[in-house]
């Protein structure tokens, strides 16, 4: 289900980007380029946090946490590899815990290369867009 929630992400800010990269860069291109990477980063983000949310509902159906607030919390803090350890899953439910940590070390990684590779292409285009306005 998370790999399915990151490849919606994915996809949809691929499909914006690429949508973006075919847009001039106008007159004041590293502005453009710094809402083109705001938008992604939005986007991306909201599918972490649907995955965050994803595994605090499975917490809640199997009744690991009394709320969704403290599931949520306790899904934040577990995916993200923070591990504040004030809240904790008690019997052979708390082996969830360094799955979805895992789980959460990969999705981020996916998200970085995505937002890496992002940049990398900003970066060539604005080099163009400066190259071309310093010719005659």
């Amino acid at each position: 289900m998370c790999l399915a929630l990151q490849a919606l992400a994915s996809v949809l800010a691929a499909r914006y980007f690429a949508h973006a990269r075919t847009q001039p860069v106008g007159r004041k291109p590293r502005r453009r380029i710094f809402l083109q990477f705001a938008v992604l980063m939005i986007v991306l983000m909201l599918g972490n946090i649907l995955q965050v949310a994803f595994w605090a509902l499975l917490y809640r159906a199997l009744g690991a946490f009394e709320d969704f607030e403290t599931a949520m919390y306790f899904s934040g803090v577990t995916f993200t590899s923070l591990g504040y350890g004030d809240v904790v899953l008690d019997g052979r439910i708390r082996l969830l815990g360094p799955l979805q940590a895992a789980n959460g070390l990969m999705m981020f990684g996916i998200t970085t290369a995505f937002f890496f590779s992002a940049i990398q292409q900003a970066m060539g285009k604005l080099a163009v867009a400066n190259q071309t306005a310093h010719e005659p």
